[in-house]
């Protein structure tokens, strides 16, 4: 496992960031300078993405909860925040569900996990939603920064980029959800095409503690675009 650290080191549970399908913690870095300002911080790539290496098929949100957890154990870590974004979201759900001694609280950003249509309606919303983020702040992390963690990704683990693609659109966490025990956040986009507030109001309806937090800025990559 490769992840970064860094930030304020406290007496409370540090922040653990899970990064969103396909690329890597690496773009993150703006939300992460900002959220170390306060918090000590720890951000990994995501099992079998970018640095992380591994060379098996990881099927279902469950196995990468599993290698994330004892990811935290081998790190001494008895309690942390979790963050998690897109399919890091879906991952960050199974983890609080299944080790609620681990997990402090958890915020859920534009997550997946609740089943959001075929390949081809979620392209045709992704075909869509992309452009309309071009006319959003920070162009070089959409055109550069973005296509470059992803592009190795989809080059040389493509199984998992794949498998991970299908398990975000069509992997059902509703069983999970009403497990979770520490308090939830859910930020949400009201423009997100990819997993729309119909998706977030479940989430909400779902989650014991959940309080749903929807912002205008748009889309599904908005916290990458608007960090502060």
């Amino acid at each position: 496992m490769s992840y970064s650290a860094g930030g304020v080191r406290t007496t409370t549970a540090p922040i653990v960031f899970l990064h969103g399908w396909g690329i890597s913690a690496e773009p993150y870095q703006e939300i992460l300078s900002l959220l170390a300002r306060d918090q000590f911080v720890i951000a990994p790539d995501l099992p079998s993405f970018a640095r992380s290496s591994y060379p098996d098929l990881i099927p279902d949100y469950q196995t990468y909860a599993k290698f994330l957890l004892e990811f935290l154990k081998t790190l001494n870590f008895p309690k942390v925040h979790l963050i998690g974004h897109s399919l890091g979201g879906g991952i960050a759900s199974v983890m609080a569900a299944s080790a609620p001694e681990q997990v402090q609280s958890l915020t859920l950003v534009d997550s997946t996990g609740i089943p959001i249509g075929s390949v081809p309606e979620v392209l045709l919303r992704r075909a869509i939603e992309m452009p309309l983020q071009l006319s959003l702040p920070k162009l070089k992390l959409q055109l550069v920064d973005i296509p470059q963690a992803f592009l190795p990704n989809l080059l040389f683990n493509t199984q998992n980029v794949i498998q991970a693609l299908l398990l975000s659109l069509e992997g059902d966490l509703r069983s999970w959800l009403p497990l979770i025990q520490a308090p939830c956040l859910l930020l949400w986009s009201q423009k997100d095409l990819t997993t729309p507030m119909n998706t977030a109001e479940e989430f909400a309806r779902l989650i014991p503690q959940a309080k749903l937090v929807a912002v205008e800025e748009g889309y599904h990559e908005w916290n990458l675009l608007y960090p502060e």
